[in-house]
């Protein structure tokens, strides 16, 4: 069996190419880098609607898409909404067409738990779940998983989507790097005493999942919410991360509906609701299905990946 992995350089697609070939694949993958790349590594530039996959999927009988444009800090497009539909949507179709085209049986689409929302009040989100994006990131997504589903339905090519929560582990970017820099700066942080819950889930069982998906027939033509079992609190991640570091949690209380007045006053209610909000998972339909367990546990995987910012930033 050959498989062709998208973003085969990012945080997951590094990953998972290391444990496909672990597990004896036939694997290649692709990168928008210009730079030198592995052998098995194919040089594709920024992916859009007119990106020509032809070379790459030439005898592939699985894709795995983890490429895309992801959240960014300062975003300079004129038209964010746009770039996130050029990249996430129109280059995931034409990937798709041109995958069905060249004999793909198995298409794997790594979405997001943003397309759910990006929080739950006492009922957590599942795969029956109405879908409610919030961000331009997490529309482009979900637009994709619809149009993937109308135009592939009756096709030859089976659909997988995967809509994993906040992915932590080695090298993790975005919000678990801003926690951790936080973490180190040794600062007092509020969160002492928050009773929320926040779904995550471990690369490793991201990539662990992508594999059963691939060995398993019955993955096929579904959708998945993937999550740890663990639905750790801000306060617990925070701590997971210190003791990771080898140092103290510098926990303190403070009133959370100050914080919010004024994290809504600066525009940035957003990082309130990703700090003191909850967004719980239900995502048992992956253990159900396909008799899956999660190999790590998240507590382990967010003190690794602490040790590890840790020892990179020193």
């Amino acid at each position: 069996m050959k498989i062709l992995v998208t973003g085969a350089t990012g945080f997951v697609g590094s990953k998972l190419m290391s444990e496909l070939k672990a597990n004896n694949y036939d694997v290649s993958g692709t990168t928008r880098r210009s730079l030198q790349a592995a052998p098995e590594l194919i040089n594709i530039g920024e992916i859009s609607e007119q990106t020509d996959w032809s070379v790459a999927l030439a005898g592939c009988d699985v894709v795995v898409h983890t490429a895309g444009r992801a959240h960014m800090m300062n975003d300079t497009a004129a038209d964010k909404l746009a770039e996130f539909r050029r990249v996430n949507r129109d280059a995931t179709l034409k990937l798709a067409h041109d995958a069905q085209a060249a004999g793909v049986k198995h298409f794997i689409f790594i979405s997001s738990i943003g397309v759910n929302g990006n929080a739950t009040s006492g009922v957590p989100f599942s795969e029956h779940s109405t879908p409610a994006p919030t961000s331009d990131y997490a529309v482009s997504k979900l637009e994709a998983e619809l149009a993937l589903k109308e135009q592939f339905a009756e096709g030859p090519m089976a659909i997988t989507v995967i809509r994993p929560a906040l992915i932590c582990g080695e090298n993790a970017p975005g919000n678990i790097r801003r926690l951790l820099k936080l973490v180190k700066s040794g600062l007092p942080l509020p969160f002492k005493g928050v009773k929320n819950k926040r779904g995550m889930v471990s690369l490793a069982n991201v990539t662990g999942f992508i594999l059963a998906c691939i060995q398993n027939p019955l993955a096929k033509n579904e959708l998945f919410l993937l999550a740890d079992t663990d639905k750790p609190t801000t306060e617990e991640i925070i701590s997971a991360f210190a003791e990771g570091m080898n140092k103290p949690a510098r926990l303190v209380w403070f009133p959370s509906s100050i914080l919010k007045l004024a994290l809504t006053a600066a525009g940035k209610s957003n990082i309130y609701e990703q700090l003191f909000g909850s967004l719980d998972i239900d995502a048992t339909k992956a253990s159900r299905l396909l008799s899956w367990q999660p190999p790590v546990t998240l507590r382990e995987t967010m003190k690794k990946t602490a040790a590890y910012y840790s020892k990179e930033q020193n």
